[in-house]
């Protein structure tokens, strides 16, 4: 499962609605309000979580060692992409007649957690004479794909694209087609992704081809979400009795991923710390933990960090965590607004 830091204590609050009167138990699930007293010393939040009324610590607004918001944008992961085509300084930006061609696709992390844990997918074209860039391309892709057909989660997606703009043929807007193994050379019109053709007839102007990660499968509490870990490495050819790498390689990104999973894994990992440490042993005479964030969203967070200071002995700081996310901009841009008011902090509210 995913693991995340805390200092003593974290606590997270799935925040669906700001309230400004008491939260009651009628209340919708994540309901929410903030308290202070009148002389601002103290501060903490009321709560409606699944089936229950809570509220947080009583935090010391005097030992409030900061606090800030994070927009739900900056916690998103970039998917990685891999942009390869023929170098035009090597023999003009053309196959070299003759020449094995290897692309290496290298995977670190592979079944396991250590970069010592790799695995290799290539793809093989052999150049002839006449071979022409569009078909090497086309050549080298539908290679790559066939080479990494068998993987039961598949790890990349291999795509080519047309230097002509246009959204046919299998073609997106951006001139992009992904490549399955049965994609094919096929003089008819058709506008499914198994042809390298549009309305006008089969396309020649392939200039590049893309490699980009897959989202890999994520259970809640068992599979955290991470990255395809891979390079892309062309084997050099022989050019005029010289070694030469053959291709440029362009490392970009092709989308993002929103960060629910990983905001559901810290809800999940926080209930753990809260009181549910047993996380389903015993199954199936367990207690089941209901939660409240939804993985298909994205979340904006407001974290507060501060400390209990005691008596004596205990003057020491205990330094603890509140984590409040929210899905709704608006009503977290509430939470912050009232949280400065009630502390005479300043704390800038998500744009």
């Amino acid at each position: 499962m995913a693991t995340f830091s805390t200092n003593q204590v974290r606590q997270l609050y799935v925040a669906t609605a700001v309230k400004s009167t008491p939260v009651l138990a009628s209340d919708d699930a994540g309901s929410i309000t903030v308290n202070s007293d009148s002389a601002k010393n103290h501060l903490y939040f009321e709560y409606k979580g699944v089936d229950n009324l809570m509220r947080s610590d009583l935090i010391s607004i005097k030992n409030i060692l900061y606090a800030k918001a994070t927009d739900a944008k900056t916690m998103a992961t970039n998917i990685k992409s891999v942009t390869v085509a023929l170098d035009a300084t090597v023999n003009g930006g053309n196959p070299v007649a003759g020449q094995d061609y290897n692309l290496r696709i290298t995977f670190r992390q592979y079944v396991g957690m250590s970069d010592e844990d790799t695995n290799f997918r290539y793809g093989s074209t052999h150049a002839y004479s006449g071979m022409d860039a569009d078909k090497f391309y086309k050549t080298l892709a539908l290679s790559i794909a066939e080479n990494s057909s068998r993987d039961v989660v598949p790890l990349i997606k291999v795509e080519v694209h047309s230097k002509v703009t246009r959204s046919e043929g299998g073609f997106d807007a951006d001139g992009y087609m992904v490549v399955t193994p049965t994609t094919k050379d096929n003089g008819v019109s058709d506008k499914t992704n198994s042809y390298w053709n549009s309305t006008s007839g089969v396309i020649k102007d392939i200039d590049s081809i893309r490699i980009s990660e897959v989202e890999q499968p994520w259970r809640l509490g068992v599979m955290a979400q991470t990255p395809v870990y891979f390079t892309v490495n062309p084997v050099p050819v022989i050019v005029e009795g010289d070694e030469r790498i053959w291709a440029t390689v362009t490392e970009g990104t092709n989308g993002t991923i929103n960060n629910g999973k990983k905001i559901a894994d810290l809800e999940y990992f926080c209930m753990g710390e809260r009181g549910d440490m047993y996380r389903g042993i015993g199954f199936p005479n367990n207690i089941v933990t209901s939660y409240l964030v939804d993985p298909s969203k994205e979340y904006h967070t407001f974290d507060i960090h501060y400390a209990y200071v005691g008596d004596n002995e205990s003057v020491q700081k205990s330094e603890k965590d509140i984590t409040i996310v929210c899905s709704d901009k608006a009503e977290l841009n509430k939470i912050i607004l009232t949280f400065s008011i009630a502390t005479g902090l300043t704390v800038a509210a998500i744009s």
